[in-house]
């Protein structure tokens, strides 16, 4: 029985109430009867109807106990969750929340002075509410990651975190540390579903051999693809323009892009000067083509306690009216 219920997506919310189904018992087991003066009735014949009232009378105080105390307990049904298929992918977006991200584009001349924070939030906006049918999660970093929303498909609490964004970055480009909480959230997931990590940065970072192997590891493990919206700054060093070999430790966004290369998976770097250029780059990867995606959605419960407390009233009227018809008082005819 509590298999089916659980299959039925039924339940209770309070199921320590129904411990006063036991108070039910009372008003088939007791005995009320008001005592009248004669000595005897037992050669009076037996009536039907007084019998059957008697019956109904009881049972109906019982069920009205009943169904207060299941009432109570909060009855409900139909909280599934429902699998759906749609195309789309599981996107992971590792947000840069650095102090550098506070500051203007490399050609904020020729645009308005919106910062690169402002820019990257209001297109991810954009592209989280697209209709696609994608699970989205969000991590933030700078000198420590921090889970903004876990990879799901309440989009809403996405764009919470990225309002959240709204006070402003602090900190340095823990870039490593963004990535590897993200990857983390595919562990153990079936892959029903291209993966994808967004990550969206104005700055690189110098990561050691150990922290290269293991981002390499993760990624081949959890197959998933890298994408990576270079949010240039004005005194930003460009990805087109590769330096001399002998230059290299010096541009830390270059020795990123490099070893993003060598990962071995798909990989892709956008690098974007301005506003405009974030929102080409983030609707090209909305028009990636994925596999489908199978993901579930939870449907709302239905509360059954109005069907009880309204069953629990009617027995209370029927109560009432059979005691109406009692007889208080015997006469002599």
């Amino acid at each position: 029985m509590s298999e089916f219920l659980q299959n039925a997506g039924a339940g209770l919310q309070a199921p320590g109430w129904l411990a006063l189904l036991l108070l039910a018992l009372v008003p088939l087991l007791v005995r009320g009867h008001a005592a009248f003066p004669y000595p005897s009735i037992l050669r009076l014949p037996e009536d039907e109807l007084s019998l059957w009232i008697e019956r109904v009378w009881r049972w109906a105080g019982a069920l009205a106990v009943a169904a207060m105390a299941v009432a109570l307990s909060g009855p409900y049904w139909g909280e599934q969750q429902l699998e759906k298929v749609g195309r789309g992918a599981h996107v992971m977006i590792v947000l840069d929340r650095s102090a550098s991200m506070n500051d203007s584009f490399a050609d904020s001349a020729k645009h308005d002075s919106e910062s690169k924070m402002a820019a990257a939030r209001r297109v991810l906006q954009s592209f989280v509410r697209q209709s696609r049918e994608d699970l989205l999660g969000m991590v933030t970093f700078s000198t420590s990651p921090i889970l903004a929303a876990p990879l799901g498909g309440d989009r809403e609490a996405v764009l919470a975190a990225l309002r959240a964004t709204e006070a402003g970055g602090m900190g340095f480009t823990a870039v490593a540390r963004g990535l590897g909480m993200a990857l983390d959230y595919f562990e153990g997931r079936p892959v029903t579903g291209a993966r994808a990590i967004l990550l969206v940065s104005d700055g690189g970072a110098h990561l050691d051999v150990k922290t290269q192997d293991l981002l390499r590891e993760m990624f081949h493990r959890q197959g998933a693809s890298l994408y990576w919206v270079y949010l240039r700054s004005a005194n930003g060093v460009s990805i087109k323009n590769a330096p001399e070999d002998e230059d290299l430790d010096a541009y830390p966004e270059h020795q990123l892009h490099d070893y993003f290369n060598s990962l071995g998976v798909s990989y892709r770097i956008y690098e974007a000067e301005s506003p405009r250029a974030v929102e080409e780059a983030l609707a090209d990867i909305a028009e990636l083509k994925n596999q489908p995606v199978k993901y579930y959605e939870a449907a709302a419960r239905h509360d059954l306690s109005w069907i009880f407390y309204l069953l629990s009233l009617l027995c209370a009227a029927a109560l009432f009216a059979l005691h109406l018809t009692e007889v208080k008082r015997w006469r002599a005819v």
